[in-house]
């Protein structure tokens, strides 16, 4: 898994959030280190892709293939190919020493994730194809649960054996053993054609762990590297768990949380297993005691979820030292202007904005970051997913300076080590697709297709270099009740009505310049119809949106509402006594910013 010195960020990650929220609270009793994990029918595999980086690079440019290649973030090595560690150089190890290792260590920048971005979401497109329990972790890994193309397959599977390496097993038992686990021997040659696929369509390789969990399939994946596999039998899990270096290993342990197991002594696997769990709770709370009892016991029920678009899209980037305040305007100016392109290109509108920064601390260097956010303003929102909008990041750049001002005295020498900027609660993809199934699709225009996982960075990945990676916690858009009205058979009538109107008068309208807007008459209320003049989107065709019962001119024209700017009429048209009725409305909310308030009554 590539990383670097920022992934390194606590244990806020996917894994601390499935873990917390898995049902394990049953499985502990007691302090007991002994028992083993019961059989299991679910089969995990883990992906994990060799020198991830690296490999990108040698894909992009095949002489790089056969010379020791380091890729380059600030002054560290963030990975190397398998020629430069030979030569000893190792993963975030400083550029100078890689030098020093290595004179003919061949550096390529690695600060621009785009092309790794897209690898990644190829590998994930292509493990989607074969299966849909997909769950991304950081750019080059993936889960997968299997556990359904393993029940279809073994009906029709006559003999079993393993593929690849089996953990602590020599491959005489292990094959004494495949009968005893058709599940998990028909699930590494699974593992095996997957990773073949990977490498035929995309040229990369990786390793693989197959097991029954999600904890042990991470934790075995790397046993044997680059390019193999490993499976994990249920018998060998205390072996497993037992030769890990320190809490740190387990997949879930972060910094922070180390710190604190490392206050009550515990600073080995074994430690945590043999300590009571009353004590533990006493200290860390019953959740997360049990939680971290269970993981030590190599005890994971936590589902592999499809990552599905994500919640947040953010950007960052580390420095050693920035100390004026052009620095820092200048950087988040940047990081905005290539979240900004990234934003478009997912085709989601974000509600929130949030910058982080990294001041510097001698004592606690990597783990102080902090936070601030605000909503985004509408027509801020507005202009960050319109192409046209040239200043969208010098615009968000003073809502950024204002949250910076609440965390930094810029009054006062400062020392920051990092920046980070983010759009988040990002309307999930059942919102967007419930949009584009109602009857509003067939008056709005059309828009370009995203593909389902390339709209889906990730967090940090993390929501960040390390965001990215690790994910961040989802901020779920609740649908409205105007997205999900049910139909009723009138409303079906009209829809196939208007979708047969449209379609006529698309082609007629394709050929002409597109006008900002236009005015009709047509009819919008209750049981008994109001004549109103509305300014409807330019390409819906006044006639038809007339010829619409009430109750769907009603969604049509709250949907329209909520995506359109208010358009005020001009006050020579107005009734006497309606500006001031306006201005005292104006403070009011959504009912200052209802488009129907500044129309006026035939």
């Amino acid at each position: 898994m590539e990383s670097s010195e920022d992934d390194i960020e606590e244990d806020e990650t996917e894994w601390k959030q499935h873990l917390m929220d898995s049902p394990l609270t049953s499985r502990v009793s007691g302090s007991s280190p002994n028992k083993t994990p019961a059989p299991a029918h679910k089969v995990i595999l883990h992906f994990d892709l060799d020198c991830f980086y690296a490999q990108v690079e040698m894909i992009r440019n095949p002489a790089l293939r056969d010379v020791p290649l380091g890729i380059q973030q600030k002054y560290i090595i963030v990975t190397c190919n398998y020629v430069a560690r030979q030569q000893g150089v190792t993963k975030l190890m400083s550029v100078t020493n890689a030098r020093e290792k290595c004179p003919q260590l061949v550096l390529v920048k690695g600060e621009d994730l785009t092309h790794y971005r897209e690898m990644s979401y190829q590998v994930t497109d292509l493990l989607l194809s074969f299966c849909p329990l997909v769950e991304r972790l950081g750019f080059d890994e993936n889960f997968v649960d299997i556990t359904e193309m393993i029940a279809n397959r073994l009906p029709c599977t006559p003999d079993f054996s393993f593929e690849g390496h089996v953990y602590s097993t020599s491959r005489e038992v292990a094959e004494a053993k495949a009968n005893n686990h058709p599940e998990l021997a028909l699930g590494s040659h699974i593992a095996a054609e997957l990773r073949e696929a990977i490498h035929a369509k995309l040229g990369l390789t990786g390793c693989a762990g197959v097991a029954t969990s999600k904890l042990l399939a991470k934790l075995v994946s790397g046993t044997f590297k680059p390019n193999q596999q490993t499976t994990l039998l249920p018998e060998n899990v205390d072996d497993i768990m037992g030769s890990l270096s320190g809490l740190r290993k387990i997949p879930g342990v972060g910094h922070q949380t180390a710190k604190r197991l490392q206050v009550l002594g515990l600073i080995t696997v074994r430690d945590l297993q043999l300590f009571p769990l009353t004590e533990l709770a006493r200290d860390l709370g019953s959740p997360c005691a049990t939680r971290l009892k269970n993981l030590s016991l190599g005890m994971d029920d936590s589902p592999v979820t499809p990552t599905g678009a994500p919640q947040s899209l953010s950007d960052e980037d580390s420095f050693k030292k920035m100390t004026c305040m052009k620095e820092v305007m200048d950087k988040i100016q940047q990081l905005l202007s290539s979240l900004v392109e990234r934003m478009r290109k997912d085709g989601r509108q974000p509600q929130t904005f949030r910058l982080s920064v990294r001041k510097y601390s001698a004592s606690n260097k990597w783990y102080s970051r902090e936070s601030r956010q605000c909503p985004i303003p509408n027509h801020v929102k507005q202009k960050i997913t319109s192409a046209s909008s040239d200043d969208t990041p010098a615009v968000l750049l003073s809502l950024a300076m204002n949250l910076f001002s609440k965390m930094v005295d810029t009054a006062a020498p400062f020392h920051l080590t990092l920046i980070n900027v983010c759009f988040s609660n990002l309307p999930t993809q059942t919102a967007a697709a419930s949009t584009r199934g109602s009857i509003t699709s067939f008056f709005a225009p059309s828009t370009s297709p995203q593909t389902s996982t390339q709209s889906q960075i990730d967090s940090s990945m993390s929501a960040s270099g390390a965001d990215d990676r690790l994910g961040s916690p989802s901020i779920m858009t609740p649908l409205t009740p105007e997205n999900t009205a049910e139909s009723t058979p009138g409303r079906d009538a009209a829809s196939r009505q208007a979708r047969h109107t449209r379609s006529a008068s698309v082609s007629a309208e394709a050929s002409q310049p597109v006008t900002t807007s236009h005015s009709s008459t047509c009819s919008y209320g209750g049981d008994s119809k109001i004549s109103a003049t509305h300014r409807l989107p330019p390409n819906v065709d006044p006639q038809v949106f007339s010829e619409l019962p009430a109750n769907l001119q009603r969604e049509l024209m709250r949907e329209w509402e909520q995506r359109m700017p208010v358009l005020k009429i001009p006050a020579a048209s107005r009734k006497p006594g309606r500006e001031a009725k306006d201005k005292k409305g104006s403070g009011t909310g959504s009912q200052a910013n209802s488009l129907l308030n500044y129309f006026k009554p035939a």
